[in-house]
């Protein structure tokens, strides 16, 4: 598994539960997600990858957009 199949394998089902609650009632604001990492933490391994802050981010960043067009879909004219 590389880094972006990874990353979209964690997403998914925090995306399905935040699509789950967006279709039961309506959201105030877009959700925002952190992750925290220990300092001096041993490194994690999932599926042969190291979690970095590096993949961290980039997770936080996919979540981030894929929330936005989940719970304010922008309407094309």
């Amino acid at each position: 598994m590389n880094e972006d199949e990874l990353i979209k394998y964690l997403a998914d089902p925090i995306l399905k539960q935040i699509e789950k609650l967006s279709n039961k009632q309506e959201l105030s604001q877009l959700p925002q997600i952190e992750f925290i990492m220990e300092p001096g933490q041993e490194p994690i391994y999932i599926q042969g990858v190291q979690i970095t802050e590096e993949l961290i981010e980039k997770l936080k960043t996919y979540l981030q957009d894929e929330i936005e067009m989940i719970c304010a879909p922008t309407i094309l004219h």
